[in-house]
């Protein structure tokens, strides 16, 4: 079995949560896009509010003034919470078809049995995993900027909005991360799923938590998602370094699931 072999699986295997994910996100960016008003945000502000309560605004980070720029109210809206929920979906099914599905229903041992060695899959699902989630971001900023400059043309700060989506990037690079290396620890897929879903919905949870009240601040320390920091991206800020350390972050552990499924004893 040739390595192009196993993307075509790939392919066809994730083809269909690769669309919905995509699709939802571009419905979720196009709409929040076209219910910006240049004149002021009054209208948006009194809806959202009227539709959810205080606390639940500010835990989603749905906090913005009447004057917002466009990039800010659609990262409020959408660059939060949101894309988390619906990206993280992507992220726990595919990792777990990558490589621990194929140990525990006997597969592997299929792929095993080819010319190419544990490192040289494990690497090419790695490299096929962090590709498509780089390829969904891709066709969402492409969406976004493509919508915002046919409702809006030259209201978007473009060099902030692809700055949202490089973090975003770098962000589910380094959750998708934890569930690979989860995926390649394990072989079962209860197991895997436990670690791999387990800790990237726990950070959001935490996330939301820390919003909802200022005494617990303190558990954004405890979360990845802190290191996206969008209103420091829009205000053109310090955000470089928490960029390198979400990259460090992703490198690592993609790494160390690939060292790990090569050396360790498989139930097949």
């Amino acid at each position: 079995m040739k390595l192009s072999s196993l993307l075509k699986f790939n392919i066809k295997q994730n083809y269909g949560i690769f669309t919905i994910i995509s699709g939802v996100m571009i419905l979720y960016v196009t709409v929040i896009i076209n219910m910006y008003d240049p004149k002021g945000l009054d209208e948006l502000i009194a809806l959202a509010n009227f539709k959810m309560s205080s606390e639940l605004m500010t835990a989603f980070g749905f906090n913005i003034d009447v004057n917002a720029s466009l990039v800010t109210m659609v990262a409020s809206y959408f660059y939060g919470m949101l894309i988390y929920f619906v990206l993280i979906i992507y992220v726990i099914m595919v990792s777990n078809r990558l490589i621990v599905e194929h140990v525990d229903k006997g597969s592997m041992a299929y792929l095993l049995s080819t010319p190419h060695t544990r490192i040289q899959i494990a690497s090419f699902q790695a490299i096929f995993f962090i590709a498509s989630i780089a390829l969904q971001i891709l066709i969402l900023t492409l969406v976004g900027w493509a919508a915002s400059e046919a409702s809006f043309p030259g209201l978007l700060d473009v060099n902030a909005f692809f700055m949202l989506n490089l973090g975003v990037f770098l962000l589910f690079a380094a959750l998708s991360g934890i569930s690979f290396l989860a995926s390649c620890i394990f072989n079962e897929t209860k197991n895997a799923l436990a670690l791999g879903a387990g800790l990237p919905l726990a950070f959001i949870i935490i996330d939301i938590l820390a919003n909802v009240d200022e005494k617990l601040n303190v558990l954004h320390n405890f979360t990845l998602i802190t290191l996206f920091d969008s209103d420091a991206i829009i205000a053109n800020g310090a955000y470089v370094v928490n960029f390198f350390i979400m990259a460090t972050i992703s490198i690592l552990l993609y790494i160390s699931g690939i060292w790990i499924f090569s050396k360790r004893d498989l139930s097949l």
